[in-house]
């Protein structure tokens, strides 16, 4: 399971990540992807989101079973 949050970012980036995540609430992405996906998706967003930010969370192997990437923000 992914969840992507975006703040100030370009309305190209949210239709990008549609096609491969369902938009849950404004600015809020879920859905279901491999690894590979997963990691092609978050370029594009470090990518297009210059000056917007955005945090992922993803299912991880480790103590909290969460792993977490932030751009732009703490």
């Amino acid at each position: 399971m992914v969840v992507i949050t975006l703040a100030k970012c370009p309305i190209a980036l949210r239709g990008d990540l549609t096609k491969w995540l369902q938009e849950i609430s404004v600015g809020v992405y879920v859905g279901q992807v491999s690894a590979r996906v997963r990691d092609n998706l978050w370029k594009r967003v470090c990518v297009e989101a210059k000056h917007g930010k955005a945090t992922m969370v993803y299912s991880a192997r480790n103590e909290q079973h969460l792993e977490f990437r932030v751009h732009n923000t703490t």
